[in-house]
């Protein structure tokens, strides 16, 4: 229920009305679904004096007649609707579950007159309502701030230091340190990288100075870094530390490899502000209470490595009452390990049991056997089936969904040296590994961003791309996105059983062709000289065009790419093939005799030159 300041002028209607013998405040709450509100006078009503009055979007509001609602010969208030249940045309209705009140005055009674009944301005009984309106009114202000300072969202000022107080935070004074850091990567970021305001900060040597980001910031995909303004946590001089000493991050972002102040920190001169204060106290309510699965997620996110999409937590209240899973997909030091399960310990609530796959001494999963996996909502009977779903992945404790990956990537340019190639062939199999890496867990790898990544490189024109699991009996490449179980992690790392195959495609075989024609016909008319180079030209243009979809190459394939002429006929073709061989330039000829050879997915054959068997044309 929300509390609103209600206005003088309503309490004088008010008091007027009770101290001459209306009806005030009979009371009602509003229900959407469309109730109908009888009112109930202790003599007969008059219509025109009925005045209905409650919230609307958190506001005081009078509603109108014959526009927000109307009045039954039977005093039945109802609100006006359309069919659908949605208000009417031009139709204002009060917040739903809030209360509405109506005022009427009533036709007189034989031996019932009231012993007040001047209204008008300057009467005594006006003037004792007015007065009395008056203090009403201030107390309803009064009553609302009171309201509005027990929220964190319209708390203001001192009311706001008091209520923040409560999850143990205070505003920073103007002797709060501010500075900026850098967030930067070696290489320019695949994707946008956000940084969240509150990301916590701290100096690498003791004394440690702590500090958050006051801002959220964004390192946009090609750049390098980023710069965010922070603030110390603490107030006084602890905070002012000199250039460079910022450089631990609480809790890793995937993605940004360095940190560091560009300059010292010194004091900020000012104090706080409302809304910075909020938003600080906000993060802080996420962990303060320690019985939420925000809380458990917040505090595991905040060992080294761990990200927050690396944590699946998971509960079903009427199947295991009392009872959540957490999984955690990230290979832990014993350290870490040993931390990871003190803070769900700690963080936990009261009565209720955390499952997870954290064993520090007998290894991962352990705590969680395969008979009684919480969340392995698959039964696969079959052997095969249980091998290929990944299930019996989860059964054993693994972290990880072993992904394979198949792509040929087409470049830019035909004319790579076999360094360029090899360059490219590594920045996709990074750009594979960075997007599969991105995927926490359970969560599914979506084929076209993965593409995307692939796109974004330099030099990069086309790529076709194939997806699958990397497990005995798993279902044949596709070109779709693929879904993990629920509680394992997607990767292509060979340590964890993954694999990525990159091609470079549309590798240039140079095809450099002699022939020698034959004019007949009308081609023996004339110039013959031209008539054969207008020949050459046409047999170059037909070679040039179809060479493109040949799938195997010989002088049998290039003569069935021809079309027959009436003018010349081709009388003998061959040809020298150019192409590389682990780096090394190879020359080889193709004369009628020779078998032919296939052309690869990866080669884009070219006809450089087209030559007259009498010598260049």
């Amino acid at each position: 229920m929300s509390y609103v300041q209600e206005p003088y002028a309503q309490f004088v209607d008010d008091l007027l009305g009770a101290l001459t013998g209306g009806v005030t405040r009979e009371q009602f709450v509003f229900d959407p679904d469309g109730a109908t509100y009888r009112l109930v006078p202790p003599a007969p009503l008059l219509p025109s004096t009925v005045r209905v009055f409650g919230q609307r979007q958190g506001a005081f509001a009078t509603f109108v007649a014959d526009r927000d609602y109307t009045l039954s010969a039977t005093n039945e208030l109802q609100w006006r609707a359309r069919t659908d249940g949605t208000p009417a045309a031009s139709a204002l209705w009060p917040d739903g579950g809030t209360l509405f009140f109506v005022n009427y005055d009533m036709r007189p009674v034989s031996g019932a007159v009231p012993l007040l009944t001047d209204r008008n301005p300057g009467s005594v009984t006006r003037l004792l309502a007015e007065s009395f309106a008056r203090e009403y009114a201030v107390l309803s202000r009064q009553l609302e701030g009171v309201y509005a300072s027990g929220f964190l969202e319209t708390a203001t000022g001192r009311d706001l230091d008091q209520l923040v107080a409560l999850v143990g935070i205070e505003r920073l004074t103007r002797s709060a340190a501010i500075g900026s850091v850098i967030f930067a990567r070696g290489a320019p970021a695949a994707a946008d990288i956000t940084i969240e305001a509150g990301t916590r900060l701290s100096s690498a040597q003791p004394p440690v100075a702590t500090f958050e980001t006051s801002e959220p910031r964004v390192l946009r995909r090609g750049t390098l870094s980023v710069e965010a303004p922070v603030r110390a946590t603490v107030n006084g001089s602890a905070g002012v530390v000199g250039p460079r000493a910022i450089s631990v991050i609480h809790r890793p972002i995937f993605g940004i490899e360095q940190l560091w102040n560009p300059q010292g920190t010194r004091l900020s001169g000012e104090d706080e502000t409302d809304v910075a204060l909020r938003a600080r106290a906000r993060r802080s309510l996420q962990h303060a209470g320690r019985a939420t699965n925000g809380a458990l997620l917040g505090a595991l996110a905040s060992v080294p490595r761990v990200r927050e999409k690396d944590v699946r937590i998971a509960e079903d209240p009427l199947a295991r009452p009392g009872v959540v899973t957490v999984n955690v997909a990230v290979p832990l030091e014993p350290a870490e390990c040993l931390r990871a399960v003190e803070l769900i310990e700690t963080t936990r609530p009261v009565g209720v049991r955390v499952l997870h796959n954290l064993d520090c001494d007998a290894g991962a999963a352990a705590i969680v056997p395969a008979s009684s996996n919480a969340d392995d909502d698959t039964a696969v009977d079959d052997a095969a089936a249980l091998a290929a779903s990944g299930e019996a992945l989860v059964a054993s404790g693994a972290l990880f969904y072993p992904v394979a990956v198949q792509a040929v990537v087409v470049p830019a340019s035909g004319l790579l040296s076999a360094t360029d190639r090899n360059d490219l062939k590594d920045r996709a199999i990074s750009a594979i590994q960075g997007a599969v890496a991105d995927a926490g867990i359970g969560e599914t790898i979506v084929y076209n961003r993965v593409i995307e990544r692939i796109m974004a490189l330099p030099g990069v024109l086309d790529v076709t791309l194939e997806l699958w699991p990397n497990l005995p009996g798993a279902r044949i490449p596709s070109h779709r996105n693929l879904v993990p179980p629920r509680t394992l992690r997607p990767t292509v790392l060979e340590s964890e059983g993954g694999t990525v195959q990159v091609d470079v495609g549309a590798q240039l075989v140079a095809l450099d062709v002699m022939l020698d024609i034959t004019l007949r016909g009308a081609g023996l008319e004339g110039d013959t000289a031209a008539n054969r180079e207008d020949a050459r030209m046409q047999v170059a243009g037909q070679l040039r065009a179809g060479a493109g979809d040949l799938v195997s190459l010989s002088v049998a394939d290039l003569v069935g790419l021809l079309v027959e002429s009436e003018f010349y006929q081709v009388a003998t073709l061959e040809f020298v093939k150019e192409y590389l061989d682990a780096g090394v330039r190879i020359n080889r000829v193709f004369r009628a005799a020779d078998a032919a050879v296939p052309v690869s997915t990866l080669e884009r054959v070219w006809v450089r030159t087209v030559r007259l068997a009498e010598g260049p044309a």
